[in-house]
């Protein structure tokens, strides 16, 4: 049997018609297949783990971690304004002590001045009458320290002549090689008459005071009296001084 040529390219036709729709077909599917594995939450959750960067490889910061201590702020005083505290007294002794040291040879104790190495002169200046005025001078070749008042005793008294306490200006006196301090003594009071004991003296015995006020320390000084030197029980003596001037004052 003779198939005509119209009839065979019918059947051509068809056939290509229906691959192209079965290629169609099967090229539909697989891009359905790929765009289902591309949404699939699984596939794309192991594609983020893997290429995003982990907490640990995260740079660290410098704040505090969460959770934890926070680093406190300084104080409003600031280093430079905080007071430090008070030495404690045993600091302070030992500071003390280390300060108070000295070397060798330096520092010794200075001598009371006595009738050792200080010449004492006594007159009778014509103002203020009825007075007598005592000059100790250092004699010596190192500096010595009087001390309060001299002790006087008139001729053969018992009792040493009374004190002016209120005359005491200061209660040592340094004096250099050479250097001087006075001392008046009222030799009549106010009162009169034979209660006071009133009679003439020739000799007086100056003694010098210890440093702790414990009477009297080393040689004394006995002097001559200016003549007709006359005195009662009110006699009484001022402390040393340096200044002359208070002593005639007295």
């Amino acid at each position: 049997m003779r198939i005509s040529t119209g009839t065979t390219r019918a059947h051509h036709v068809r056939r290509t018609a229906l691959a192209a729709a079965v290629l169609a077909a099967a090229l539909s599917t697989t891009a359905c297949g790929i765009t289902e594995v591309s949404k699939d939450p699984s596939v794309t959750s192991t594609t983020s783990a893997s290429t995003a960067p982990t907490a640990s490889a995260a740079p660290s910061t410098t704040g505090p971690a969460a959770g934890g201590t926070a680093p406190s702020a300084p104080s409003a005083s600031g280093t430079t304004g905080t007071p430090t505290s008070a030495p404690s007294a045993a600091a302070y002794a030992t500071v003390t002590t280390a300060a108070a040291r000295k070397p060798a040879g330096q520092g010794a104790a200075v001598a009371t001045c006595t009738g050792a190495h200080t010449r004492v002169v006594v007159n009778r200046p014509a103002r203020p009458i009825n007075h007598l005025l005592l000059t100790a001078t250092n004699k010596g070749s190192a500096s010595c320290d009087l001390h309060g008042a001299p002790y006087l005793r008139f001729d053969q008294d018992q009792a040493a002549t009374a004190v002016d306490d209120s005359t005491r200006l200061q209660s040592v006196i340094r004096l250099a090689p050479g250097r001087s301090a006075y001392a008046s003594v009222v030799l009549v009071g106010e009162r009169t008459g034979d209660e006071v004991n009133g009679r003439t003296a020739s000799r007086l015995g100056v003694h010098f005071a210890a440093a702790d006020g414990a009477g009297s320390v080393g040689p004394s000084v006995r002097l001559k009296l200016p003549s007709g030197t006359y005195l009662t029980d009110d006699a009484r003596v001022m402390h040393w001084t340096e200044s002359l001037e208070d002593a005639l004052a007295y």
